[in-house]
């Protein structure tokens, strides 16, 4: 007699059908694996050797005449600690860069929430709204700062109209102002746009119980709306946080430092092509190497300290 093939299991499963199971879920692994391979890949390579190769630099100390490489806290203490020298421009820089960070944190991210939040119920002149404030986000960044440049710029339109005086990117009063409100501008315009592909995946059926509840636009926003985009805010912040200390390329191309205008990513950027006032080419990487290597513990808890922030939150009940 032959033995059956369909021997059934405890759980009233037959052998064929976990065997089945354990091939298509071999499949599925090795489906995700093979889309994820690239990145991790590229993750490896570019990020986790590039940052641990850059830690041994922060620490190289390069004689200038021998050619001698020692390690040691020289970089370190020319940076932070000869105020005579570099401290100036770092405590420049340092300064405007917390300067936009505040900016973006207690100004920008509550109000294009908000301003987000309206636009996603559609308000009177929504439309208009969105293509005022879309329209920065699908135009290269370079010629939005050739764009602003040419308002505000040495022969602008601005100094055209109201007199050969006034030179806003050209002058120690005001040049710091207008990188604030071309940094609040252009990022009240990208944080809307997250915030609304946020509130876009709010569940329908919860919106309508709150209206058949008798919820009005204020108790919706605080019982459905925030709740329901807690997570995403721990992104955006983590992302305005990285992106302060990494973006340098409107104060490259507006000012140039110039004016008060240094931040610490458009310093780092100087010392790395050896472009910072008495610094020689050997120089400048160990430099380079040493402000990105702070900048990294900084970022580092900060980031820790918001996810952790963001996750209390969302334990809360609302």
């Amino acid at each position: 007699m032959k033995r059956m093939n369909t021997e059934i299991n405890v759980g009233g499963v037959t052998k064929d059908y976990l065997r089945e199971k354990k091939i298509r879920r071999a499949k599925e692994l090795a489906c995700i694996w093979s889309v994820l391979i690239i990145p991790l890949v590229m993750l490896a390579i570019f990020w986790v050797y590039g940052t641990l190769q850059s830690i041994p630099i922060a620490f190289e100390h390069r004689n200038e005449l021998t050619g001698e490489i020692t390690y040691d806290f020289y970089n370190f203490e020319y940076l932070f600690g000869d105020f005579a020298t570099t401290g100036r421009v770092l405590l420049e820089s340092v300064k405007n860069t917390l300067l936009y960070w505040g900016l973006g944190f207690f100004i920008i991210t509550p109000l294009s929430y908000l301003m987000a939040y309206f636009l996603f119920k559609k308000i009177p002149g929504y439309k208009i709204y969105r293509y005022i404030f879309f329209f920065p986000q699908i135009v290269s960044s370079v010629i939005l700062s050739s764009f602003f440049l040419y308002l505000v710029g040495n022969n602008g339109l601005i100094k055209q109209l109201f007199g050969s005086d006034l030179l806003l990117l050209r002058n120690s009063d005001t040049a710091m102002l207008t990188m604030l409100f071309y940094n609040f501008y252009f990022g009240l315009c990208a944080n809307l746009l997250y915030w609304l592909s946020a509130f876009a995946r709010l569940p329908d059926e919860v919106l309508e119980a709150g209206k058949i509840d008798g919820c009005n636009v204020l108790q919706e926003f605080v019982y459905i709306a925030l709740p329901c985009t807690w997570s995403f805010l721990a992104t955006m912040l983590m992302l305005m946080v990285t992106g302060i200390l990494s973006s340098g390329g409107a104060t490259l191309l507006l000012t140039g430092g110039g004016y008060g205008t240094y931040d610490l990513p458009y310093y780092e950027y100087l010392l790395t092509t050896s472009g910072a006032e008495g610094i020689s080419e050997r120089m400048s990487q160990g430099l380079a190497g040493c402000l990105g290597l702070v900048k990294g513990l900084i970022v580092l808890p900060i980031a820790i300290l918001i996810n952790h922030f963001v996750n209390r939150i969302e334990s809360v009940e609302f």
